[in-house]
């Protein structure tokens, strides 16, 4: 390997000055928040510390499925409530200590504890003694977690979940090491990690960040190093990449089109994210079903897709959005189909007093411009209809209130399993069902599907409850949306995912035309 370079402490540097020898991958990002495992939740943040850390299992964008990780392997029992964990041998942080179950089971502890106020600590909350630790901070540690020994990590589970590997593959539940808290400030700027790529040197915000490869990792990196270099948006960063002063950048909207003729569609991967507008049941007008489908008939999707996300959004498939495993065929069918015809047929058949409808949303665009393009639909539909923005915290508070009426829902899956969608937007004991929709049957496919012993009868219960939901139309679906990357062509082996980003442990580069001359 070639010698590495701290990464810089100052402003950002040109792509140029951070060119050195040996294979360095060059990436365009938007300014990283954080490295704390724990904390992340911007992309670039998760992008960096998926190449930094590695959890028990990871995402196969290839074979489409969880695979093992830093777990050799794993084996469920008792009816999907138990699931044991098996370390691959001689796998060592990069200080050279060595990772160990106890290792992951303090950092899901950590995660968990009522004083973290960890934002991903629900990833954990089907783990026995959640409650004790998170809610009630009567217990700094998972009961349903215990390491037999340094090698095999014990899982006990509340209720039964056959995906709780999946749950796992999120970037946040990944070991850290014992003395990782102890010198905070250093874990901060410069964490230790376990993953195929370790810190070049400390970190410092405003500055690129670079990541060398580390060679104990139990497949080694093609690639000697990856800098991560910052931009205020794509639009700068894509000019950056054009001039081949960066190998892997996003594409602006305005430039999806000449981008794939170009380098490639291997980077358009759908995102595992939807957007929705919920209805509230227990809203007055909303309790008659012709008024939900009236509203379903009267969105034209294709404008919000179009005009306002400039094609970084698809026509919905459903509620599960495209891209997860087992929900490629289209099932909104009719619902989602723009008939502005069939709408005012259905509102005219109304009462005039229950024609009236409340969009509520929360401020900014682009859902300002998506809650007035619904008021136009609805309008033209024989509808009255009144548009409310709210803050985010006061937006929250009305959900928990059961006030809204239309509302704007967003849902984004940290983890491959359409149980991400449909359990806690639409189970009845869930506190994130604010549409008051509640079916014993749709309840019971759910559970069902849960502790379902194989993939397909997993997806074909969960396409049930799916339908079945539909079919009662308590959400609006708008749309999924779609991540969009471009890699240099002497960029090989780089697999984008549905979760939005790559691993770059795979990734090689081969030497440019010009670069031989």
């Amino acid at each position: 390997m070639a010698p590495s370079r701290t990464a810089t402490s100052g402003g950002s540097p040109t792509p140029a000055e951070t060119a050195a020898s040996g294979s360095e991958l060059r990436v365009a990002v938007q300014e990283p928040a954080v490295l704390d495992p724990m904390r992340v939740q911007d992309p670039a943040s998760v992008l960096v510390v998926r190449q930094l850390f590695e959890g028990l299992t990871r995402w196969d964008q290839e074979q489409g499925e969880v695979v093992p990780a830093a777990a050799k392997s794993w084996r469920t029992r008792n009816g999907a409530t138990t699931f044991v964990f098996n370390l691959r041998d001689g796998m060592t942080f990069h200080d050279g200590s060595p990772v160990t179950s106890q290792d992951f089971a303090a950092a899901f502890d950590r995660i968990a504890q009522k004083s973290s106020a960890a934002d991903i600590a629900y990833t954990l909350e089907l783990v026995r003694g959640f409650n004790d630790v998170n809610q009630f901070g009567a217990s700094d540690h998972l009961v349903g977690i215990s390491t037999p020994d340094d090698k095999t990590l014990v899982i006990k589970l509340s209720r039964p979940y056959q995906d709780f590997p999946a749950v796992l593959t999120h970037p946040a539940l990944v070991p850290i090491t014992p003395g990782a808290l102890q010198d905070l400030d250093s874990f901060l700027t410069q964490p230790v990690g376990n993953g195929p790529f370790q810190m070049a040197g400390p970190w410092s915000p405003g500055g690129a960040l670079e990541l060398e490869a580390f060679d104990g990792f139990y497949d080694p990196p093609s690639i000697d190093r990856i800098l991560f270099i910052p931009f205020p948006d794509a639009a700068v960063s894509w000019l950056q990449f054009l001039d081949g002063e960066v190998d892997v950048a996003e594409v602006p909207s305005s430039e999806i089109e000449s981008a794939g003729e170009e380098f490639g569609e291997g980077g358009f991967q759908p995102l595992l994210a939807g957007y929705y507008y919920g209805v509230n049941l227990d809203s007055p007008n909303f309790s008659d079903r012709k008024l939900r489908l009236a509203v379903n008939r009267a969105i034209d999707r294709e404008v919000i897709a179009d005009a306002i996300y400039k094609g970084t959004m698809d026509a919905p498939r459903g509620i599960v959005p495209k891209g997860m495993p087992g929900f490629g065929s289209d099932i909104c069918g009719s619902l989602c189909d723009h008939s502005p015809s069939s709408a005012r047929r259905l509102i005219k058949k109304l009462p005039k007093r229950e024609r009236t409808v409340t969009i509520d949303f929360t401020k900014g665009d682009p859902h300002g411009a998506v809650a007035r393009s619904v008021q136009e639909d609805l309008k033209a539909v024989g509808l009255t209809v009144k548009v409310q923005g709210h803050g985010f915290n006061k937006y929250l508070e009305l959900l928990r209130s059961g006030d809204s009426s239309l509302y704007r829902l967003g849902w984004i899956a940290e983890y491959p399993s359409p149980d991400v969608f449909l359990t806690p937007l639409f189970d009845s004991g869930s506190p994130d069902n604010h549409s008051s929709f509640a079916s014993k049957q749709v309840d019971d496919l759910l559970g069902r599907a849960r502790k379902a012993g194989t993939e397909a009868k997993q997806v074909g219960l969960y396409r049930r409850a799916e339908r079945a939901i539909l079919a009662d139309i308590p959400i609006a679906p708008i749309g999924s949306f779609n991540s969009f990357w471009a890699a240099r062509p002497e960029v090989q082996g780089l697999r984008f995912d549905v979760m939005g980003g790559f691993d770059a442990a795979a990734a090689s580069i081969e030497a440019s035309e010009d670069s031989q001359e």
